[in-house]
C-alpha cells in the first residue's frame, strides 16, 4: 500500500512536470525567450514545485512567466552564499523607502518614527514572508503588499501603545509626578558605560569580536534575535546560542558579579 501511494505521487509529479515543460516550450517559442533544451527543462522543474497537481493551464502559465522574470532576483534574496545576496537586500532597502512614501507610510516628517527604521521593519517583514512566495504574482507586487501591511500593523500597534500611555484628559496635570528612572542619573549612566566596557573586553577575549557584537546588540541596543541575525548574517537559533553562551560566561566572571544581575531572557 505504501509503495502504491509513492507511485501515485510520482505519477502526479511527472504529469505536472510534463504540463509545465509543454507550457515553457510554448512560451519559449511565442515570447522568443531563446531558452535551450536544458533551460526549458530546468524552468519546468522549478515551476512544477509551485504548481498544485490540479492547477489550471492559466495558473501554470502565470507561475512560469513570473519565475522566468523574477527567479534570479528572488533566489539572490534567499541564498546567503549568493554573490548578489547583500546587494539584493541593499537594493530592497531603497525600494522599501519608495514603497512607504508611495503608500503614505512615510511618517518621518512628523517626527514619530524615522523612515530608515520603518524601512528596516519592512525588510524584516519581507524576510519573514519570503519562504511563502509562490510566484502567483510578480514579486514586486507581492512584496509591496507584504511591506505595506507589515508597516501598517507596526504603526497601528505603536499608535495603540502611545494612546495607552497618554494621561487621561480629566487628570490634573499638577497631580502627575514623573518618576525619575535610575538610568537618567549621571552616576548611573557613567556606571553603565564602565560595565559595558568591562563586558566587551571580557567577551572579546573569550568569545571573539563577532560574538561580542551579537551580545552587545542584544544587551545594549535591545535588538531582537531576528534583527541581529539579519545584521550579522546568522540564523536566529545561532544568535540565541551566542547570547546564552555569553551570559553563562559572564556569570562566572568575578569582575561582573558585583554589578548586579544580567538582563533576563
Amino acid at each position: 500500500m505504501h509503495t502504491r501511494l509513492i507511485g501515485a505521487v510520482t505519477d502526479q509529479d511527472a504529469i505536472t512536470f510534463r504540463r509545465c515543460a509543454d507550457t515553457v516550450a510554448l512560451l519559449n517559442r511565442s515570447e522568443r525567450w531563446g531558452l535551450g533544451e536544458s533551460d526549458v527543462s530546468g524552468l519546468a522543474d522549478i515551476a512544477s514545485g509551485y504548481i498544485a497537481h490540479q492547477g489550471s493551464d492559466s495558473q501554470i502559465r502565470t507561475v512560469i512567466v513570473n519565475i522566468h522574470r523574477d527567479h534570479p532576483a528572488v533566489e539572490a534574496l534567499h541564498q546567503r552564499g549568493d554573490l548578489g545576496h547583500a546587494a539584493a537586500w541593499r537594493s530592497w532597502m531603497g525600494q522599501a523607502r519608495a514603497i512607504l512614501r508611495r503608500a503614505n507610510l512615510d511618517w518621518a516628517r512628523d517626527g514619530a518614527v524615522d523612515l530608515d527604521d520603518l524601512a528596516q521593519i519592512a525588510l524584516l517583514e519581507l524576510a519573514r514572508a519570503l519562504p511563502g512566495f509562490r510566484y502567483q504574482s510578480r514579486f514586486s507586487t507581492w512584496a509591496y503588499q507584504v511591506i505595506t501591511r507589515g508597516v501598517q500593523r507596526h504603526l497601528r500597534d505603536m499608535s495603540a501603545q502611545k494612546r495607552a500611555g497618554e494621561i487621561d484628559s480629566e487628570t490634573d496635570p499638577q497631580a502627575v509626578v514623573r518618576v525619575v528612572d535610575d538610568q537618567d542619573l549621571p552616576a548611573a549612566q557613567a556606571e553603565n558605560r564602565q560595565l559595558t566596557s568591562i563586558v566587551v573586553n571580557e567577551l572579546t577575549t573569550a568569545l571573539g569580536q563577532r560574538n561580542t557584537e551579537v551580545f552587545r546588540l542584544w544587551a545594549c541596543d535591545d535588538l531582537s534575535a531576528e534583527m541581529i541575525g539579519q545584521r550579522v548574517g546568522l540564523s536566529v537559533a545561532r544568535v540565541y546560542a551566542i547570547i546564552s553562551q555569553a551570559r553563562m560566561f559572564l556569570r562566572g566572571q568575578a569582575t561582573i558579579r558585583g554589578w548586579g544581575e544580567l538582563p533576563s531572557d
